[in-house]
Formats: C-alpha cells, sequence, structure tokens
C-alpha cells in the first residue's frame, strides 16, 4: 500500500458533544474527573495505534504510512499550531521533568542573582532549577495569592528588586486551577529584562496560549494531560530568538545535523529543538500522541477548550446548589478546567479525603490537593455523568 492510496480514519465532529463519551471507554462505568492529572486513552486513538502495529509488522521501520519523519512533522505541526508558533522551534521529550533539566542545565545565569519559582508549584518546575543554588544563585517562591491579580502584585514586587534573572512559572495552577493572565506577566518580565519560562503542562490544550504575544523563552509540558496523549512523552517550545549560543549539556546520536550517516562523527548541533531528542524515541508513544492531536483537531482546539469550560461550570454550578464553594468563586469570570472544591456552607461536611474516597467506591475518580477536593472533566464528560456525581455527592453529604 503506498501512501497516497491510505485514508487515516477520521473521528466524528460531534456538533452538540452528545455520546462523545463512547469513544473513552473509562467512562463506561465510570466518571474521569482527573484529565489535569492523567488521561486514559480513546477508542479512535487504539484504532490508529493498530493501524500502525499492522503496518509495522509487515514492513518494520519502513512502514509507508507512519514514517518517522512524517509523524514528527505532523506533532509538530499540531503542537505549534496551538502555541501559535513555528514547527522548527518545538521539540519530543519524555516530559517536563526531562525538558526543565535539560534547559536548565544548558543557559547561564550570572551569580547573584535570583530565579522565581510559583508558590506550592509542581516539582518538576522546582527540582531542575535546584542546581543553581550551588552556583552563587537564589531560588525563590513568588506567592500566588488570593487571585491572579495578587500574582501581578507579587511578581512585579519581586522583579523590581532588580536581581531576577529569570521566572519560571505554571500559567495554571496544579492544584487550585487559577489561571494567570500570562500576557501580563510576560509584559512584567519584559520590562525588568528577566526570562520567562513556561511549565506548560496544566496549560497546554486547556487555557489560550499565544507565544506569538506572549514572549516566552522556553516552556515544557507533558502530552498526558489536556492534549490526551501517552504517559511518559512531553513536548518542549524554544523560542528561536532565545536560542543563539543554546547547546545542550548531553550530546547524543540523534543530537548532529545527518545524524543517520554515523561516519565520520559529527561536530555540527542540529538547531535547539531538535537537540533535545538525543537519540531513538518510543516511537509507539509518537504515534499514540499524534492520533490524540488528530482527534483534538478535527474537533478544533479552541471549540474543545470551550467545551471544556462548558462542562466545568456544569459542574460549578451542581457543586454550588450541594453547598460547596470552589477555589475561583472570588474570581469567576476567568475560566477553568479544575474545580477546586475548598469547602461547603456546613463545614463539617467538608472532609476531602473522605468525599475522595467515597466517590471512589462509586467509580467516581477525583484527586486531593493542598486540601482541596480537585475535579477536572474533559470532552468525556457529558450532563449524565454530572448528575451521577451530584447524586453520590448528595448520598455523602446526607449519611
Amino acid at each position: 500500500m503506498t501512501r497516497s492510496e491510505f485514508e487515516m480514519p477520521n473521528f466524528p465532529t460531534f456538533a452538540n458533544w452528545d455520546g462523545i463519551s463512547r469513544f473513552f471507554p473509562v467512562q463506561n462505568d465510570s466518571v474521569w474527573l482527573n484529565y489535569c492529572g492523567t488521561t486514559p486513552v480513546s477508542t479512535y486513538t487504539i484504532d490508529v495505534l493498530k493501524l500502525y502495529l499492522d503496518e509495522y509488522a509487515k514492513h518494520g521501520i519502513f512502514s509507508p504510512n507512519f514514517s518517522e519523519p512524517v509523524i514528527k512533522s505532523e506533532i509538530r505541526k499540531y503542537i505549534a499550531k496551538i502555541l501559535n508558533v513555528t514547527p522548527e522551534e518545538i521539540g519530543i521529550v519524555h516530559n517536563t521533568s526531562e525538558g526543565m533539566n535539560l534547559y536548565s542545565h544548558s543557559i547561564q545565569i550570572p551569580g547573584n542573582k535570583r530565579i522565581l519559582i510559583l508558590e506550592n508549584e509542581y516539582p518538576s518546575n522546582v527540582y531542575p532549577w535546584e542546581h543553581w543554588t550551588k552556583k552563587n544563585v537564589t531560588l525563590d517562591f513568588v506567592s500566588i495569592g488570593k487571585s491572579p491579580s495578587d500574582f501581578l502584585t507579587n511578581l512585579e514586587t519581586e522583579c523590581k528588586k532588580g536581581d531576577v534573572h529569570l521566572v519560571s512559572i505554571s500559567p495554571v495552577h496544579w492544584c487550585t486551577g487559577m489561571v494567570l493572565d500570562m500576557e501580563k506577566v510576560s509584559g512584567i518580565c519584559q520590562t525588568y529584562n528577566v526570562r520567562l519560562v513556561v511549565d506548560g503542562s496544566q496549560a497546554v490544550g486547556h487555557t489560550k496560549l499565544d507565544f506569538q504575544k506572549t514572549k516566552v523563552d522556553f516552556c515544557a509540558f507533558a502530552a498526558w494531560k489536556w492534549l490526551l496523549g501517552p504517559l511518559g512523552l512531553g513536548v518542549i517550545y524554544i523560542a528561536k530568538e532565545n536560542s543563539k549560543n543554546f547547546q545542550l549539556v548531553f550530546k547524543g546520536q540523534a543530537s548532529v545535523v545527518n545524524d543517520s550517516s554515523y561516519f565520520p562523527y559529527r561536530d555540527e548541533w542540529k538547531s535547539p529543538a531538535d537537540q533535545f531528542e538525543q537519540s531513538t524515541s518510543n516511537f509507539n508513544d509518537w504515534i499514540y500522541f499524534y492520533a490524540s492531536l488528530r482527534m483534538l483537531d478535527s474537533l478544533g482546539f479552541d471549540r474543545v477548550r470551550e467545551r471544556i469550560y462548558e462542562i466545568a461550570e456544569l459542574m460549578r454550578n451542581m457543586l454550588h446548589s450541594l453547598g460547596f464553594t470552589l477555589e475561583n468563586d472570588g474570581y469567576a469570570n476567568i475560566k477553568t478546567g479544575i474545580l477546586a472544591i475548598t469547602g461547603h456552607k456546613d463545614p463539617t461536611q467538608f472532609r476531602p479525603e473522605e468525599i475522595q474516597s467515597f466517590l471512589k467506591k462509586k467509580k467516581i475518580i477525583t484527586a486531593v490537593r493542598l486540601g482541596r477536593l480537585r475535579m477536572a472533566p474533559h470532552i468525556a464528560i457529558e450532563p449524565v455523568h454530572v448528575e451521577k456525581i451530584k447524586l453520590a455527592l448528595e448520598e455523602f453529604l446526607n449519611q
């Protein structure tokens, strides 16, 4: 079969979203509300993987419709479309920690400077920077405050001190779901000549990011959250205008130009984004990710994001009707798909670990973070699932 004869299966457009959950087997008898944590596979992705494995069984690495250059190009195009960047600025890694570590160890920071990190940040955006504390660079945390505007005030207060070299933050807090105004964050960083690095795991596919408007030096994120990709795959973005004199500390077989010609050994490095892919990758994961991105693109990335907000708002109203309070009640005009429940009108009823355990017995999967009960829906959640959650919470409250 030649590639010109091959036709990739299409995903239904779902004009009103009814019935889309049937493509997500996890929703058959359960309700998965941890899409900001890990995401179960869709039947569409399984079908594409089967096509690839069938071809690989027949053709090996010469599979005509799933060649490495083609799949890599497609993944880069999809991510570039989401971030409004060029495909050449996108690289594929294993996870956020790997991307952040490789970047952090490959840049220069003068002594007596500071790195600012978001308060209560996920470890993937903390540990990769700790080595700088042994090089006369201070690692500080900036308070997120009680609202996005609080954070902007706190960030500018720190940057005004004149010794901040780099800010590394998540546009969406992984515990609270608070969404930060990245254009304003970028504006503050540019005003005070501070580098901006982004951990995009909780943001990419969930909130609008436009790196043409928001000046970001570097971004790393996991594939397996809002983009519905596989565990063990991540993505990096490195701005081409900020990649001069950039070279990774590690050199692998695939780090150099013309890497498929093994002799003579080469000294010419690939472009910065390509340097992050040091050798053979798990290509099965690339196919998985490609299929998920293709599915989301067919639905429309912007439309998917609005659907996440729509379902989150439906859940938010349901939770309020039961007497629960949420983290973003004070800034409800800012959309988020992460619902962090902070309390109940009867304080004795809010016992997050007990609620999580009770819901799990009902096959409703949530998480507890920073004393909050966290729920994060995606397109696989339909109104029927919201009703199931409501009935379970009513049963808990009436015990």
